[in-house]
């Protein structure tokens, strides 16, 4: 019994890391921490770190009434580099221990050349919200 509830959770966990994969292709973000951080450096563009986690209604929120919202999407394909990460799936895959997220989903934007925070957003924001944030990291962002 309980290895069936074992594979049973590692299956449901699978779906939802590919949910996360799929969506971020979808919207033109990375799945990756040092692919997006390089292109950051390239870009010369703040790097925004989303950290998700599977089964979490306020993550989901996050990302489809504020990330997806029209406004907000133009925004950040213009003014950073988006990646998102699971927490429960990809530790080791980015800088856990400078990024910590005790709670999700939670936002960092990073100066790329140093990896130093500039900004947090803790939990969901909706989207005008996120838009004020988008505006405080303009004036922080000075390259």
């Amino acid at each position: 019994m309980k290895t069936i509830l074992s594979l049973l959770f590692i299956a449901l966990s699978l779906f939802g890391r590919a949910d996360l994969d799929e969506y971020a292709q979808k919207m033109g973000f990375e799945r990756d921490y040092y692919t997006a951080l390089a292109k950051a450096k390239k870009e010369h563009l703040p790097l925004m770190l989303t950290v998700t986690k599977a089964e979490c209604p306020w993550c989901d929120r996050l990302e489809d009434r504020t990330l997806s919202d029209t406004t907000v999407h133009a925004r950040l394909k213009k003014e950073v580099v988006v990646v998102l990460v699971y927490k429960n799936f990809d530790e080791g895959e980015y800088p856990a221990d400078k990024f910590p997220a005790p709670f999700s989903p939670r936002t960092f934007f990073i100066d790329p050349a140093t990896q130093n925070t500039l900004l947090i957003i803790n939990g969901y924001v909706k989207p005008n919200g996120f838009l004020e944030k988008l505006d405080a990291l303009k004036k922080l962002w000075t390259k």
